[in-house]
């Protein structure tokens, strides 16, 4: 009798196995690809959130002060204690002027409404103040009794100062400001020093002995960190574009009472509308903005990766930069801003890991040399405009 063959074993060959085990590996890289792209997305979209979140909060911040400014009517007014509009380029931390280049920085000092919350605490220490010094004994009874009486004889009017500034932030590099903010009652002095007392709002450039910069921080506090840089445009009867850098443009300083204090290019931009010294008093001839233009650039966190460093020493006369690698530079390739320490630089285009086609030195900034090593910021840039109700033109030609 013949055997019945056993049944042929079913399997998979060495090389069936090795042209799976391909296959899956192909697609086992695939996935890790795709995931590894879907974490670098995520991550750079909330990067990119957490700055616009930033920018926005900072924009706010700017823009409910600028809605409170307080101008004159267009009518013919006695003059004295007439609301005020200063927009400066001021030397970053109001140095003692030296008359040396140095990085300008925004200031807007301004007649402004104050809220309740705002003014009562100002008005209630002032008014200590002079109750101590018009009372006439020391005695607690005697200062509380004139407190009452002129408290009652002066009552809150909503009105006062407020002034914003930008301000050195203290990183190693400079590169980092705080915007901070004052507000003041109507023509409230500063403590100066030893016999000296100051009104925010009539002193041309605050940092020297009528103002030191001391004063100023002693008397502001800080609303935002963080920014790269803050500009404010104002739109005036001349102007026909914002963006124009011609007689048509828009003025990069502003002194409503036109008093002389901006005709000096060595210190800074030149008021187009000023009249002089003589203007300070005549209220008939106050000029405001009609609108203004708020340019800001928030930094991004300082615990994301750099956003460039420079591979080489950045010298004053370069008109390149290299980077270490510009794989993920988050400049545009046809050219924009970049701020290398305290200076912002200009350029045109990328090639390969290099940045095109600098212009040094700008938005108000110093060139200067710059350190292998050094972060390239280029941050977030918001910006906005307001129309204003107080614009008021020239009514004297």
């Amino acid at each position: 009798m013949n055997a019945i063959p056993r049944a042929r074993q079913q399997g998979f060959t060495l090389l069936e196995l090795v042209v799976v085990m391909g296959i899956l590996a192909g697609f086992l890289a695939m996935l890790v690809q795709l995931l590894d792209m879907g974490i670098t997305l995520v991550g750079s979209g909330e990067s990119a959130q957490v700055m616009a979140d930033r920018g926005d909060a900072v924009a706010r911040v700017v823009e409910r002060d600028l809605r409170r400014l307080r101008g004159s009517q267009p009518t013919l007014e006695p003059a004295g204690g007439q609301p005020r509009l200063l927009v400066q380029q001021l030397p970053l931390g109001l140095p003692a002027r030296s008359g040396a280049a140095t990085t300008l920085a925004f200031s807007l000092r301004s007649s402004a409404w104050l809220s309740p919350d705002e003014e009562m605490p100002l008005r209630e220490g002032m008014i200590m103040q002079q109750a101590r010094a018009l009372a006439d004994s020391d005695e607690p009874g005697k200062v509380a009794e004139k407190y009452q009486e002129l408290l009652a004889s002066n009552p809150p009017r909503g009105m006062g100062v407020v002034w914003l500034l930008a301000w050195p932030q203290g990183d190693p590099e400079g590169a980092l400001m705080e915007l901070r903010r004052g507000t003041y009652l109507d023509n409230q002095l500063l403590d100066a020093g030893p016999g000296n007392a100051a009104d925010p709002l009539q002193v041309a450039f605050p940092g020297g002995p009528e103002l030191p910069s001391a004063v100023v921080l002693q008397n502001t506090t800080p609303v935002a960190r963080d920014v790269l840089h803050v500009e404010v445009l104002c739109w005036s009867q001349r102007t026909r574009s914002w963006t124009s850098t011609g007689d048509d443009g828009a003025e990069r300083t502003w002194d409503s009472a036109r008093a002389g204090w901006h005709t000096d290019a060595a210190l800074g931009p030149v008021f187009r509308l000023d009249r002089g010294p003589e203007s300070l008093t005549d209220a008939t001839d106050d000029v405001f903005p009609r609108a203004l233009r708020v340019a800001l650039v928030v930094a991004q966190d300082a615990r994301q990766a750099p956003e460039g460093i420079l591979a080489e020493e950045l010298t004053t006369d370069a008109a390149s930069l290299r980077l270490v690698s510009a794989d993920r530079f988050p400049g545009a390739e046809d050219g924009g801003f970049v701020k290398v320490g305290r200076e912002w630089i200009r350029y045109t285009g990328i090639e390969g890991n290099t940045l095109q086609g600098l212009q040094r030195a700008q938005r108000g900034t110093v060139r200067a040399s710059h350190a292998q090593g050094t972060i390239l910021r280029v941050g977030r840039t918001v910006e906005f405009t307001l129309p204003l109700a107080i614009g008021r033109d020239d009514f004297n030609g």
